[in-house]
């Protein structure tokens, strides 16, 4: 009977303790999706309201959790929004660079943005060279240079000779107001790395904890293992006892064994900027009288 409710104790802790960790990991997935979320919000009212420099920033650093490239193309059309076209252009150039598996569809809009900008900063240019240009002049004009000039004094207003009228500064570009800050094509799917490694270091959280269990039961085994040897006639309760230790013991090992291994797979699987079908990995648990842990061993 001891060892039928030993073992049925180590199955209920043993379903308790992964049902824990798969409400951890959800639960930290959840925050993750809602945190970056807000910060898409944030990005997006700070660009339609005029202060690209916020949204910029915004986007950039949702660019480096994730490395999803549509946020670069965000970055691309914030700036266009703002009048800058000639940053957007910049970003929605990288964004070809770096999304290599966009569609054909998501290219073509891209590249249209950037015609777009290019045409506006044209017109800009031709209408700097236009202001300069002098008008032609006028019926008496002509009449008055083809009349003999009378020498006199010069009129103070004339300008000085070889100086010309400081021409009127461009006019300020028009931000787009449209209210949309992203096309409407399919946005390629987030990285899921970061994911993967948070989840990883909870799985490794939760297996330190178990292992530094199974080394209290371990210390509770050794200490009735002592108490009996020491006993002229053994006390069954005590053996029992020692032996119930043992056995959890060798439950939180294996647990957390297995949670560290996990984990180590999770995080090595959510490193960034690496091909999974290049990766060549492993891990094992560790496991003996006194000993807890796990290796890994890997080529990236």
């Amino acid at each position: 009977m001891p060892a039928e409710r030993a073992v049925m104790n180590m199955r209920r802790l043993t379903i308790s303790v992964i049902l824990t960790l798969m409400a951890s990991l959800a639960v930290t997935t959840r925050a993750h999706a809602s945190n970056e979320e807000a910060k898409e919000r944030a990005a997006r009212k700070a660009c339609l309201s005029g202060n690209y420099q916020k949204g910029v920033e915004i986007l950039s650093d949702l660019f480096i959790r994730t490395g999803n490239p549509v946020f670069i193309y965000n970055q691309g059309r914030c700036l266009e929004q703002s009048g800058r076209s000639e940053e957007a252009i910049n970003r929605f150039r990288e964004y070809l660079r770096k999304a290599k598996d966009a569609s054909a569809e998501d290219r073509a809009d891209a590249e249209k943005h950037i015609t777009d900008c290019q045409a506006l900063l044209d017109e800009k240019a031709a209408h700097a060279v236009g202001t300069h240009a002098e008008p032609a002049p006028t019926p008496a004009q002509k009449n008055a240079a083809e009349q003999p000039a009378t020498p006199g004094p010069k009129a103070a207003s004339e300008p000085a000779r070889g100086t010309l009228a400081e021409p009127p500064p461009p006019a300020p570009a028009v931000p787009d107001t449209s209210g949309q800050l992203v096309a409407n094509p399919p946005q390629p799917p987030a990285s899921p790395g970061r994911t993967l490694r948070i989840a990883g270091i909870a799985c490794g959280v939760a297996g330190v904890g178990s292992i530094a269990t199974g080394i209290y039961f371990y210390t509770r085994a050794r200490s009735f293992s002592d108490k009996v040897s020491s006993q002229d006639v053994t006390n069954s309760s005590d053996e029992s006892s020692g032996k119930n230790a043992e056995t959890m013991q060798w439950v939180f090992y294996s647990i957390g064994g297995a949670a560290l291994a996990t984990g180590t797979v999770l995080y090595l699987l959510g490193w960034p900027n690496v091909d999974s079908n290049t990766r060549t990995s492993g891990v094992a648990p560790l496991l003996g009288p006194g000993l807890a842990g796990v290796s890994a061993h890997g080529s990236f």
